[in-house]
């Protein structure tokens, strides 16, 4: 499926990025990991000199052409959350979308979170869409207040994320150049940055009292790489624009029909 092909990964070094980037190695794939200090390129995304860094390192390495992105890079601590998750994972996928033009088949693909349909700050969803980072960081450092706040900063700026490919995945330079752009959102998902929930009996319970759909429970990093090696690949040939709730039904319990 994916033989042949090369993918750049951001994120690349744990959790779902080290899955998705062996599951495209197992694939046949050739893949430039991309991670904060290891991996084939080192870059801190929060930063623009870390972005240009990204783009400058993928470009060397992939020698004039990709099959495929997957902007995975995302979380870190409050002070770097919308430079990273929104402004980072958009930087990405912009700077390296001219390596995907001559691909047969080029692919991208943004990781996002089921934390999008939470709480969220509209100033921080608006300046982010708005392409206005001081702005946004701004509004970030108003709303955070507290340790609870640092989720809704993740939401605001994975909303943010969603919006942004939603808006841009059916223009021209993307699904009119040939290029299929779509966004996982994982519910809780079994990684080392989610451990700090998972690893005591105390929160595993509130997890279970926040998902109690059978189906929601924590999934394991190489499920979501399963979806994500599907839609960087050949096959997956119609689907663009699209926000793949991998949650276990927790979109659809928040949400039902509204959206239709």
């Amino acid at each position: 499926m994916h033989k042949g092909r090369t993918y750049a990964v951001t994120g690349a070094a744990s959790g779902i990025g080290a899955a998705i980037a062996a599951r495209l190695r197992e694939d046949g794939a050739r893949v430039i990991a991309c991670d904060l200090a290891e991996g084939d390129v080192a870059a801190d995304l929060a930063t623009a000199e870390g972005r240009a860094a990204l783009v400058e390192g993928v470009t060397r390495l992939a020698e004039g052409r990709l099959d495929g992105v997957v902007a995975n890079a995302g979380g870190g601590p409050a002070e770097t959350m919308v430079a990273l998750n929104f402004f980072g994972a958009v930087a990405t996928l912009e700077g390296l979308r001219p390596l995907l033009a001559d691909s047969p088949a080029p692919r991208a693909l943004a990781i996002s979170s089921v934390s999008a349909l939470g709480v969220v700050e509209a100033d921080i969803v608006e300046a982010c869409l708005a392409r206005d980072e001081t702005a946004a960081i701004a509004a970030a450092d108003r709303a955070f207040v507290s340790a609870e706040a640092g989720l809704t900063l993740y939401g605001s700026a994975k909303q943010a994320l969603n919006r942004w490919a939603r808006r841009v995945a059916v223009t021209a330079d993307w699904a009119e150049a040939g290029i299929l752009l779509n966004v996982i959102a994982p519910g809780v998902v079994e990684t080392p940055a989610a451990a700090w929930i998972l690893s005591t009996p105390e929160g595993r319970a509130e997890m279970s009292r926040r998902t109690p759909l059978p189906a929601a429970r924590p999934a394991s990093a190489e499920q979501i790489a399963a979806l994500a090696a599907w839609c960087v690949s050949p096959e997956n040939a119609v689907v663009t624009g699209q926000i793949l709730f991998a949650d276990g039904g927790l979109e659809c319990r928040a949400r039902g029909a509204v959206v239709w």
